[in-house]
């Protein structure tokens, strides 16, 4: 497997002329993902810290092109990744916007802790998920299409946050703490 480490990692959000807004989200997701990661870790999940921490890091490599195109920036950057010859960095990052859960009993995949700690990041502060999902209805609720499919990425991602937190130690509250650190570069 084929992971850029977190300096190719800033080269390429640098290459695709991420704006510094973006990073600074990433950056806070990747904090919030590798801080489970490392969790589950430890409670026997076969995670791969390095796949996640470049999964979160680039996870919106092309949302900023999206914004103006329309297009899906999960696939479009899974499409560029792939192109940069980081396929598994890529599957990742296509389901941080939908993500295609695991059955029941699996073990936790890099894709759910990145789609999870997206969720628990408005901006660059860490919410709870009713939070986040009240800004997402807020900003793509468009239609009752949209508000729908936002109902459903919600309930999702609730049973996700059992699924996770039944493994830990901690509950997701304690996500919340990471908001007191610095997360420039120092995750």
């Amino acid at each position: 497997m084929r992971v850029p480490t977190r300096e190719q990692c800033y080269e390429i959000l640098a290459q695709y002329d991420v704006p510094p807004h973006i990073v600074a989200h990433s950056e806070r997701v990747a904090q919030v993902a590798c801080f489970l990661a490392e969790a589950l870790k430890k409670v026997g999940e076969p995670l791969d810290l390095a796949l996640i921490e470049a999964s979160a890091l680039l996870h919106d490599l092309t949302k900023h092109w999206s914004l103006k195109t329309g297009e899906n920036h999960a696939l479009s950057a899974a499409r560029e990744l792939r192109s940069l010859g980081y396929p598994e960095v890529a599957e990742v990052v296509a389901q941080h916007i939908f993500l295609i859960p695991g059955p029941p009993g699996a073990p936790i995949r890099a894709e759910e802790v990145v789609y999870y700690a997206d969720k628990r990041v408005k901006h660059t502060e860490i919410v709870p998920l009713k939070e986040r999902f009240k800004d997402l209805r807020l900003r793509y609720g468009r239609d009752i299409a949209s508000l729908l499919r936002l109902r459903r990425l919600e309930d999702l991602t609730r049973l996700l946050e059992r699924r996770l937190f039944k493994k830990l130690p901690f509950g997701p509250e304690k996500v919340q703490e990471l908001s007191r650190v610095e997360t420039k570069r120092t995750f």
